[in-house]
């Protein structure tokens, strides 16, 4: 009988940080994406927190590719992830940052403290579902009243191009694995622990499989597209913004949808 999948051990081969920090690198659309991540999470930083002292913790923290963007913009900076070949390549790059390789939703290393801003990229959608529910609970417990929370999905459901992805691979091999998860399921993941989207920031809007496109014509294309509210939930890889829930409803926040 095969072991079950869980995402906690799918980060632990020897060779797994070096290998996954050259796929930003190597693959155009990952450096295209991380292009666009960059500029809105500074553009978050700057609109939420300028004037404030920021305490950050980025979970799931891999190679350090968002603390390294943010430690030097923040007072201070903890990054955690279970997996020690992905910190041994942080550790090459990150300065000031406290790094605990733990895995937070079944050790309480971090009990007592609190963060005003917590980033968790490239980990919601790739978890099982148990699993995103734990660490969703964590963080909510580990945010600050006045805090954010930011996460993205780089399988979002909605997406045109993940469809057709994810029925490819359905086809293909439909014991496989290929997770998916809609603004829906995000929207309810963050509500079940008191939090709620307070802006959607949409990434990637035309990823047709195996067709190079230029990196220059997927700015243009998400500049146009990104205007449009309606068009948000088409995004591949959307950016979260999350807040503790308030007693009315925030103005632009995406509800529903696949």
């Amino acid at each position: 009988m095969a072991e079950e999948y869980t995402y906690r051990d799918s980060h632990k081969a020897l060779d797994k940080g070096e290998v996954y920090d050259g796929n930003y690198e190597r693959i155009p659309w990952r450096r295209f994406l991380w292009s666009r991540e960059q500029k809105i999470l500074l553009s978050i930083l700057e609109k939420y927190f300028e004037g404030r002292d920021t305490h950050l913790l980025d979970f799931a923290c891999g190679t350090g590719r968002i603390t390294g963007l943010l430690e030097d913009r923040v007072k201070t900076s903890t990054a955690v992830d279970v997996s020690p070949s992905m910190l041994a390549v942080a550790r090459t790059k990150l300065k000031r940052t406290e790094i605990i390789e733990a895995d937070i939703t079944t050790d309480n290393v971090l009990k007592g403290r609190k963060f005003n801003l917590i980033t968790a990229f490239r980990f919601f959608v790739n978890a099982e579902p148990s699993l995103r529910s734990q660490a969703m609970t964590t963080l909510a417990g580990l945010l600050s009243e006045d805090g954010l929370l930011v996460f993205n999905n780089h399988h979002n459901l909605g997406s045109p191009w993940i469809k057709v992805a994810n029925w490819r691979h359905r086809q293909k091999d439909p014991d496989g694995i290929f997770n998916v998860m809609g603004i829906k399921q995000m929207n309810e993941l963050v509500e079940a622990v008191g939090l709620e989207i307070k802006e959607l920031y949409p990434i990637g809007f035309f990823h047709p499989p195996k067709i190079p496109v230029s990196y220059f014509f997927n700015i243009a294309v998400d500049a146009v597209a990104g205007r449009f509210q309606c068009l948000k939930r088409l995004s591949e890889s959307p950016i979260a913004v999350c807040t503790r829930r308030r007693s009315h409803t925030i103005s632009g926040q995406p509800k529903g949808g696949t």
